[in-house]
This record gives structure tokens, sequence and C-alpha cells, in this order.
């Protein structure tokens, strides 16, 4: 599925900015400062009005003004920081699950971008506290969040988490996008990396991902759940 603006193409996403009913369209939990722009740099740029961030592990000084910086680049609100232990937030997954209940009870999306559960143990327990979040429950003020996706965090090479999960949709990203993405990444120089690496080539896959769905730019996603209303 290739996803553009509803006004270049005349369709309407999973739930139209007049028809939604929670105080944001989209919602990305992001296990890290930085992981939201690596893995959804161009969505958080194409919808900085509709979108909001969740950050799990509690970031130091440096990485929170770097996060700031990247946040003002996007031109997204204010993220939720969660305050949790770098390393291991999901050293309580009952608690995290908790937690992120009340944000997304609070914020109600249509849509909840997941972090894919690659070999880094935050990256894990964010997915599979995001799945919990995302479930239909009986309790009284659980909010369901219609659509579930999960987004491509691409530093790792190799997974420890086995999933069914396909990149199977794409955001389609315009120049300005992507490059909002790219000058955000910089803004996390603490986490630079010389050399040949995903995070210094962001532009080139984005082009690659793109080019193979007949659009310049896009940012690859898997369809856990949808639903259109």
């Amino acid at each position: 599925m290739l996803r553009h603006r509803s006004e270049d193409t005349g369709v309407l996403p999973a739930r139209s900015a007049r028809g939604r009913r929670g105080a944001v369209s989209r919602l990305v939990v992001a296990p890290h400062c930085d992981d939201e722009t690596l893995g959804c740099g161009g969505l958080l740029a194409k919808y900085p009005g509709e979108i909001a961030v969740v950050v799990l592990a509690q970031p130091d000084e440096v990485r929170f003004k770097e996060f700031e910086v990247a946040r003002e680049i996007l031109g997204y609100a204010p993220a939720h920081f969660l305050g949790l232990k770098d390393g291991s937030v999901g050293e309580d997954m009952h608690r995290l699950v908790g937690l992120l209940d009340r944000v997304v009870a609070d914020l109600r999306p249509d849509e909840l971008y997941l972090p894919f559960p690659s070999m880094h143990q935050d990256h894990i327990a964010a997915y599979e506290a995001g799945i919990r979040a995302g479930r239909l429950s009986m309790s009284e003020g659980h909010w369901f969040t219609p659509s579930l996706y999960v987004y491509d965090v691409a530093a790792y090479d190799v997974t420890l988490y086995p999933t069914n999960l396909e990149w199977n949709m794409f955001e389609a990203l315009d120049e300005e996008c992507i490059d909002k993405k790219v000058d955000a990444l910089s803004a996390y120089s603490s986490q630079a990396v010389t050399g040949p690496h995903p995070i210094n080539s962001v532009k080139q896959q984005a082009s690659v991902i793109g080019h193979a769905r007949q659009v310049n730019w896009a940012e690859p996603y898997s369809l856990v759940r949808g639903v259109r209303v």
C-alpha cells in the first residue's frame, strides 16, 4: 500500500482530520530520543499538526536538547516522556503498558506507530507494550486504536525477534519532508557515526524505497491492523 497526502490523490487516510475523535491522528512510540526521527521523520514532517511522540527512555540533558532541535526542525508538537531507565524500559512490563495506556487514552489516536522489535531490548519492549496498549479491552476508559503500524529503525541488520512483519505500507514523501528528516537526524550529533552506515544514507534509502513504488521518496511501514471508518 502506498499512501500519499489526501489532497494529492483525493483519497482520505484511515480517518480524516475532520472526523477524528482524539487530540491527534497519529502517535509514534519511540524507545529513545532519535528513534522517532530515524524511523518516522518523514511522517512527522508530513503531518506535523496531526501527530505526537511518546518517548519511553529518559534522555540525558544532551540528548534532550538534541531531541528538541530535531522536533523543531520537523515541526510537530511537544512530546510526552515516560521517564523510564534507558536500556531497561521493559523491566516492569505491566507498568510500561499502563503508562502507554494513559497516553493513548488521553490522545486517542487513529494510528499507533511502534518500532520494529530488533535486537535492542528497549525496541522489543516498546513493540510488545505498544501492541498491548492497542488491544481491545473491556476496561472503562481504554482507547482502542483502530490502526497499528510498525516502523523501521535502520540501525540494525540483525533481529533476535522472529516476526511475520513485512514492509507493506509506504508513506510517500516530497523532498522538503525528506530533507527535514535528514536535518533533524543531524541534530543528534551525540549519536553520529562516520563511514558507511544507514543513518548516513537516509535520503538515498528513501529514494530507493520510493522509486520502487513510482514516487521520489518514501518511508516503509508494516501494517499490523487497519480499520477504515
